[in-house]
């Protein structure tokens, strides 16, 4: 049995599942960004125990734990760097937390949309392709990229990461604090902000 985490700007959630990508059970929980890394990293702790507990799988017979998030972060050290929609993480060590909340378990940190692009290419619409783009949009935008039948990081573990490019001049200010980004246009946020100004200014 695997245990997956998911760390996002408006929902976190867990997920016990197979190797073969069957997953058995699942559970959300609201973010709270505003609460910060470490009573964060404390719920999700103890959110994954009570699925475990509820669901009869001791901690000692888990094979992995998969997390993921958005970026930056750091792979190999298992660092979240200053998510823009995670105000407050600077240089996390998010691997090493749940390596300590589950001893002995091997843990792997990834970001969130290259994690959601291997599994669409392995188990979804990418099944077969040598190449492949996926896109996730919510809190933020992302990107994960399948060349060659291998999942492409890049340098720093940032390719893939669209959001922040800038697509309109002076446009909207950015949780990452440049203006016009992809994401402070397209991203759920963004969408919901402007419905609302279109509505304001349909009234008047």
């Amino acid at each position: 049995m695997i245990l997956g985490i998911d760390i996002g700007g408006t929902k976190c959630a867990a997920a016990l599942g197979e190797a073969e990508g069957t997953i058995t059970a699942r559970c959300e929980m609201p973010t709270r960004a505003e609460e910060g890394p470490t009573a964060i990293l404390a719920r999700l702790r103890d959110t994954a125990h009570s699925l475990l507990e509820a669901n009869h799988v001791s901690p000692e017979s888990l094979e992995g734990i998969g997390i993921s998030c958005g970026g930056p972060l750091d792979t190999k050290a298992g660092l979240v760097w200053s998510p823009p929609n995670l105000p407050g993480w600077e240089a996390v060590p998010v691997r090493r937390f749940f390596e300590q909340a589950f001893p002995g378990t091997r843990v792997v940190l990834e970001n969130d949309a290259n994690a959601t692009a291997l599994a669409e290419w392995r188990w979804g619409a990418g099944v077969g392709a040598r190449n492949m783009v996926f896109m996730t949009m919510g809190t933020g935008i992302g990107g994960g990229l399948i060349l060659d039948g291998r999942l492409y990081r890049g340098t720093n573990d940032l390719a893939g990461e669209v959001g922040h490019q800038t697509i309109l001049m002076n446009g909207p200010l950015c949780n990452c604090g440049k203006r016009g980004c992809l994401e402070a246009l397209a991203s759920g946020p963004a969408i919901a902000r402007l419905a609302r100004e279109s509505l304001h200014y349909g009234r008047g």
